[in-house]
């Protein structure tokens, strides 16, 4: 069977758009992802056992569309020495002010000393961050 030009170029035109559609729904998130404010602060409150070496982090959902990450920061006495820390992934202190983070330096383990780290952490629970520190 032989494919004309204008059928060889709509199937191409048919394949791009499966493509672009199949790439926007990768970067759509479900109900089950999204985050409200209430979340966030019951995922800092929640008492979760922290690993027994090594920094750790996931996704834990998306938040006004910004990934959230909980991560475990540890380093010499794991997992005495663990620091918890939910916060928005985003790469710089600009980009956390553009999504409405706050961006704040928390001291974080680091071989056998602590240094301070920027983190850029959602709104909800920014104010109140140091209390909500294990």
């Amino acid at each position: 069977m032989k494919i004309t030009a204008p059928l060889s170029k709509a199937i191409c035109f048919i394949l791009s758009l499966l493509v672009i559609s199949l790439a926007a729904d990768a970067t759509t998130h479900t109900n089950d992802e999204t985050l409200t404010d209430a979340d966030l602060i019951r995922a800092v409150e929640q008492m979760v056992s922290a690993p027994m070496n090594g920094e750790q982090q996931w996704v834990i959902g998306y938040h006004h569309g910004t990934e959230v990450i909980r991560s475990f920061q540890c380093a010499g006495l794991c997992p005495e020495n663990t620091l918890r820390i939910i916060y928005y992934n985003v790469s710089d202190v600009e980009g956390c002010a553009n999504i409405g983070g706050v961006s704040k330096q928390i001291l974080t383990p680091i071989d056998i000393r602590t240094a301070p780290r920027q983190f850029c952490f959602p709104k909800a629970i920014a104010d109140n961050w140091e209390s909500y520190l294990k």
